[in-house]
């Protein structure tokens, strides 16, 4: 006897003895009963379970950029005509290829028309020792500017690379006389990004 069948018979009900309604009545409750443990049974979990975990380590990468020296150019007892070769070495030690720039910080005051009068060609070679006036031509021409002009822009670097740059700088024989005995000091700025 199902539930459903209980309710539609409960007109019949009326016409049977107590003893009988009684009994039907027990039937109605047991199957109601009976309906809610299975109900409990299959939701309480006669399921087998398995759990299981996996990490996952995460790191950052890093920008650094270094060069082999601070003092990059020694520009002594300079005269109109000179032309010296300086060698600049710039190494990626972080963990991510960059790309950097390199621009110059002008000086102030009487320094700035000495700054202003020097000449810079910028060349990319393969060892330090081509930075000079016969192998330097070897090399990637990068650029040709006075000081105050100088910007190299958009070299890239793979990570645990290094390349060296050699700097041409000229005191151009029109000099004024007012640079005579004048001395300036140049920073140069490398701004490095991720790439």
């Amino acid at each position: 006897m199902s539930l459903i069948s209980g309710v539609v018979d409960y007109m019949e009900i009326n016409s049977q003895t107590p003893h009988q309604q009684l009994l039907r009545l027990l039937l109605s409750a047991l199957v109601v009963v009976t309906s809610g443990f299975g109900i409990v049974t299959a939701t309480s979990g006669a399921m087998f379970t398995d759990t299981a975990e996996a990490s996952m380590d995460i790191s950052t990468g890093w920008v650094d950029i270094d060069t082999a020296s601070s003092e990059l150019l020694a520009l002594s007892n300079l005269k109109p005509g000179d032309t010296l070769y300086r060698s600049f070495n710039v190494a990626n030690l972080g963990s991510l290829a960059l790309s950097y720039e390199l621009t110059p910080d002008a000086p102030k005051g009487q320094d700035v028309a000495l700054f202003d009068a020097l000449q810079i060609s910028t060349w990319r070679v393969n060892l330090a020792e081509n930075c000079t006036a016969s192998q330097h031509q070897n090399g990637t021409h990068l650029a040709t500017s006075t000081l105050t002009n100088l910007s190299i822009a958009n070299s890239n670097m793979s990570p645990g690379t290094a390349e060296t740059l050699c700097f041409i700088v000229s005191l151009p024989s029109s000099t004024a006389q007012h640079n005579s005995g004048k001395n300036t000091r140049v920073t140069l700025n490398i701004a490095s990004q991720q790439v």
